[in-house]
């Protein structure tokens, strides 16, 4: 559209009431050419077609029945997507839905004693196996956590010798 003074300043001009000339102007054209304002109607044809004619083209019945149901998880997803984006704020609870109350009271287990368990010969190794000696010839350190470390790092993790000493003293 023109800038200049007394020219038409915007479209929605031709629409007010002072555009009459302009569309008596557009008339008059349009009348000389042989058609009319109007535009020219879309044809259905040249659009997207629509779902169900997507799936009426598919020969094939299994590849048919396996397009509808994508087609029909894409319709529950975006109902779902819209609902989603019409709440203002959204609280996702991923808990479980059963709350599990226990009736039992809390119990004293009596366990069995460890002596007889092991062999004479298997607590000689497991008291070797946690001496000092041993960690001195081997080059490895104790850690207060009681974790056993070496030159190369981590050999046994930690709790591993606080564990095998109370092992020990329960059989004692």
């Amino acid at each position: 559209m023109s800038r200049k003074p007394g020219a038409i300043q915007s479209a929605s001009t031709i629409r007010n009431t002072g555009g009459f000339r302009f569309r008596q102007l557009i008339e008059a054209w349009a009348a000389s050419v042989g058609t009319d304002r109007k535009l020219p109607a879309k044809s259905k044809e040249q659009g997207v077609p629509s779902d169900n004619e997507l799936v009426r083209r598919i020969d094939d019945p299994a590849l048919r029945a396996v397009f509808s149901q994508i087609l029909a998880e894409r319709r529950r997803y975006l109902a779902e997507l819209n609902l989603l984006k019409s709440q203002k704020d959204i609280v996702v609870d991923r808990r479980p839905n059963v709350v599990e109350i226990s009736q039992q009271s809390e119990s004293v287990q009596l366990l069995p004693s460890l002596k007889g368990v092991l062999s004479d010969m298997e607590i000689t190794a497991l008291r070797a196996a946690v001496s000092d000696d041993f960690f001195d010839k081997q080059g490895w350190m104790v850690t207060r956590a009681g974790q056993v470390k070496g030159d190369s790092g981590e050999i046994y993790k930690h709790g591993y010798v606080p564990a095998i000493r109370k092992i020990l003293k329960e059989i004692e």
